[in-house]
This record gives C-alpha cells, structure tokens and sequence, in this order.
C-alpha cells in the first residue's frame, strides 16, 4: 500500500472514529461537526462515503457494530444448551445489556433509527442483521416453550435497554448510575420478567455476567 492509500485509509478511519465521538457525545449529527473532531477538509466525508448516510453505513459493517453470536455465549451459562426455552432467551438479552454498554455507538445509534433516511435505515438494519442467525441457532431459533414471539420481545427488550442506557438511570426520578450497576439491575428485570419460578433452578437461569 503506497504513502496515498495509507493517507487515505487513516482519513476513513479518522472520519469512523470522529462519528463515534459525536455519537457518543448524544449531539446532533453534521459533517461539520464529524469533519472537525477528525481534523478533515468535510468534502472527504462525500469523497469517501457520499455523505453522512455513507460514513454510518460503513461504521454499521464492522463487525463490532453488534455483538456475535461467541460474544454473547460467553456471557452466559456454559450449560446453556440444557436450561429451559425462556431462561435461554433471558440469557442471551441480558448478554446483549452487557455487550451494548460496551458499545454507546451502538446504543446511540439504535436510538436515533427514527431520525435517519431510508438508505440509512437499510444500511444499518443490514448491520444489524448480520450474526443473528448465529446468535438464533446458539439460542434456539424456535418459539417452542417460549409462550410469545421471541423476535418481537427481543427487539422490544432491546428498544428499552437502550433507552435506559442511553439515559444511564434507573429511572427519571434517580441520579446518574454508573454503568456496572445499571447494566446488573436492568439483567435482573429481564430475568424476573421472562423466567418464573416455576422455571427450574433459579441459579440456572442467573448466568455468568462479566
């Protein structure tokens, strides 16, 4: 790779991480703003990725825009291939808490979907995508013991968490909470949601958060 390619590539990189921070930072979205925390002429940002719809679409590909599939097993029982329908899926959203509060990126940007175009939108649902027919076969695919649509609770689980870690609080009426504790209290709710006590074992259905 020539000295140009490599200029090149630092600049997308430094365009990428700039629209981190600025995502991070919970303000609103510019190239301006994206062009002058990476320290770029703007006009790179439409060279590069075709504007601010290009530039998120290509943070969505990584792949650590969502968890995998591995991630979130780790995160869980390492029997829980044995545990009960509903304690599984309990298991792999409070995996998800956990992995989405290393990613505020990713929180912020599941927040804003209402705000962005349609070929944003198709961009990043397609990042959103990618792995989770893995994370469906690590989990079990079928509703089968469940008693509900498990995409349907799954997304609207997710929708909530990331509301509450985009706020950081337990609720409107509490101060800030630091992170570990929100993403265990937020792991207990799911857990006294989706697994009764008639469930099994309830040492079963805590798993392993790290």
């Amino acid at each position: 790779m020539n000295q140009k390619s490599n200029q090149r590539a630092a600049t997308k990189q430094a365009f990428l991480t700039a629209l981190e921070g600025e995502l991070v930072s919970g303000r609103a979205l510019t190239v301006e703003a994206i062009a002058g925390r990476a320290q770029a002429n703007k006009a790179l940002v439409y060279r590069y990725f075709g504007g601010l719809s290009g530039l998120l679409a290509a943070y969505a590909a990584d792949d650590q825009f969502m968890p995998s599939a591995a991630e979130l097993r780790a995160l869980c029982d390492p029997n829980l291939d044995a545990l009960p329908p509903r304690v599984r899926f309990a298991q792999c959203v409070t995996a998800c808490v956990a992995a989405l509060a290393k990613r505020p990126a990713t929180v912020q940007i599941l927040l804003r979907l209402p705000s962005f175009d349609p070929p944003t939108l198709a961009a990043l649902r397609e990042g959103r995508a990618r792995g989770i027919a893995d994370i469906r076969q690590a989990f079990g695919a079928s509703d089968s013991g469940l008693g509900f649509d498990s995409e349907l609770a799954f997304n609207l689980l997710i929708a909530g968490v990331c509301q509450i870690l985009g706020a950081r609080r337990l609720s409107w009426l509490h101060e800030e909470t630091e992170l570990p504790e929100l993403v265990a209290s937020v792991s207990r709710t799911v857990r006294g949601l989706l697994i009764p006590p008639s469930a099994g074992n309830d040492r079963e259905g805590e798993g392993r958060q790290r």
